[in-house]
């Protein structure tokens, strides 16, 4: 049977299908949208993650399943199917089954961020999404491959209880692994041939996003992308470390203006007004004096390109992270100018690929060819966040005592919030229930 619009939308919020790409945005909202474009993003945009190669390798007919799903949910024409053409084996895959699908495949070039959603929209479509806007704003939905395979299920009764991510790095045996939510990275890693340096540093996501994670019991996320463990004297680590207020006086002091920052920034590119190297002057000057520099701090993705560029070492992007957090703890917001967006006559000579990102970041011996098989793993035990999600945590329905199966509602969204429900992820009995998480011990 073919499930309409409606359909579709409560069966996905039913399921607390969230956005897989790292925002955590819930999906039944953005298939409210009505457009033209669906795009869905294989680029695998962090290096040395495999995620999106082995899903679209190994649940191809699935994803298929899902892209069908949401492109009739927004009334998308044309569906497409974004894939960096080095992958050529996975893309010949794909290939060999659309059958009657009606997907194409965009190759993307081999480049840094080629994953993030308003270059893919630029790539494939020629529109550029306005400073502070979306790709909804150009006709266009970008989905995340897992995201769209969480479709599918959902509309086949089966809610969110497993991520599938990259376990790369200081580990043993670097995989791609499907795990349920909540289990602790320590025993994926466990799982995985146990940590390879004595003094690690983890990343969840990947190298460039991805964020430190001191504690190795922190559970896994529907956001989780990866587990990235590197040796805390990784020059990588070293420079991420620094404190907020040596990078201030860095920049007053080594800062030359030389604009390299700027004319790497994918944002800057892509026709948008933010100068990494205006910010940094501004710092020297005087903040006070550059009210219309502060605000591009709202443009920034925090992609860490401005970091590569520049030649001092200097951080940019730690300089916009700070500034916006003053700035929303103060509810300013961005105000969107309405004009015509040019990208620079350089983009495309100005983009950095991949391989040359991983060498100058010393992450050469991390660069192996990870196996495509997706390895399932098991768990005893699952600590299931009640905050996995864009807007307001999923407030939990169940008690501790209470034994539950896997894929039973243990958490719903607050009325009249913007949230996502959470399931099981092993069957068992609740020895915990609070409004930051949910325990099951099997």
């Amino acid at each position: 049977m073919k499930l309409n619009k409606a359909q579709i939308v409560d069966a996905v919020r039913e399921a607390g299908v969230v956005g897989a790409g790292g925002a955590g945005f819930p999906t039944h909202v953005k298939l409210q949208a009505e457009v033209s474009i669906l795009i869905a993003n294989g680029a695998e945009c962090e290096p040395l993650l495999a995620n999106d190669q082995a899903l679209m390798v190994n649940a191809t007919e699935t994803l298929f399943e899902g892209l069908a799903l949401a492109a009739n949910a927004v009334g998308a024409a044309r569906k497409t199917i974004a894939v960096k053409a080095k992958n050529r084996s996975v893309i010949n895959h794909i290939k060999s089954r659309t059958g009657t699908q009606s997907a194409e495949i965009f190759e993307l070039a081999d480049y840094y961020p080629a994953g993030d959603e308003q270059e893919i929209v630029h790539e494939v479509t020629g529109a550029t999404v306005a400073e502070s806007g979306l790709p909804l704003d150009v006709g266009c939905v970008v989905q995340n491959i897992e995201t769209l395979i969480n479709i599918a299920q959902a509309c086949d009764g089966k809610p969110v209880t497993h991520r599938v991510l990259t376990v790369v790095g200081e580990v043993g045996r670097p995989y791609v692994v499907k795990v349920p939510i909540g289990m602790s990275t320590r025993e994926i890693i466990d799982q995985c041939g146990g940590l390879t340096c004595d003094h690690p540093v983890l990343y969840i996501g990947g190298p460039m996003m991805g964020t430190v994670q001191e504690n190795l019991d922190q559970p896994i996320t529907k956001t989780s992308s990866g587990i990235f463990v590197l040796p805390e004297d990784n020059f990588l680590i070293q420079k991420r470390s620094i404190p907020m207020r040596h990078i201030l006086r860095q920049a007053q002091t080594a800062c030359t203006n030389c604009m390299q920052c700027t004319d790497a920034c994918p944002r800057y590119l892509l026709g948008h007004q933010l100068r990494p190297h205006k910010i940094m002057h501004a710092v020297t000057l005087g903040l006070s004096y550059q009210s219309d520099v502060i605000m591009e701090a709202f443009l920034c993705m925090f992609c860490g390109m401005c970091e590569f560029a520049c030649p001092m070492w200097l951080s940019p992007r730690r300089v916009y992270a700070e500034l916006r957090a003053e700035l929303q703890s103060k509810d300013f917001e961005f105000q969107r100018s309405h004009k015509d967006y040019k990208d620079h006559p350089m983009r495309k000579y100005r983009r950095i690929p991949v391989e040359r990102l991983i060498r100058r970041y010393e992450l050469s011996s991390y660069a192996v060819k990870i196996p495509l098989e997706i390895r399932n793993l098991e768990t005893a035990q699952v600590r299931i966040p009640t905050q996995q999600h864009l807007g307001a945590p999923a407030e939990p329905i169940v008690n501790a005592g209470d034994s539950l199966q896997l894929g039973q509602l243990i958490g719903e969204i607050p009325d009249g919030k913007l949230g996502a429900r959470i399931h099981a992820s092993i069957k068992g009995k609740v020895t915990y229930a609070g409004p930051d998480a949910v325990v099951i011990e099997s």
